[in-house]
């Protein structure tokens, strides 16, 4: 009988941090104006941070360097 209850205490106190952010009991609900404002301002910093990009006209090639170099350079004999 004891084991019984210590097993219900034991699964009682593993329950109790479930409530610990405050969804429990009591929680206000976050306020709907600011929201809509800060979701707002977000958007327009978003859409300015997009707007910010450069837009590439060509696909950057890495290895570019290394081929006009190649083409620069003087073709070996066949005579050694």
């Amino acid at each position: 009988m004891k084991t019984l209850t210590l097993a219900a205490v034991a699964i009682a106190l593993l329950a109790a941090p479930a409530y610990s952010q405050g969804r429990g009991r009591g929680a206000s609900a976050p306020d709907q104006a600011a929201d809509t404002a800060k979701k707002k301002v977000d958007d327009k910093a978003y859409n300015n941070a997009l707007s910010n990009i450069p837009n590439a006209t060509q696909a950057y090639d890495p290895w570019n360097g290394v081929r006009e170099k190649s083409a620069e350079s003087p073709k070996k004999k066949n005579g050694h």
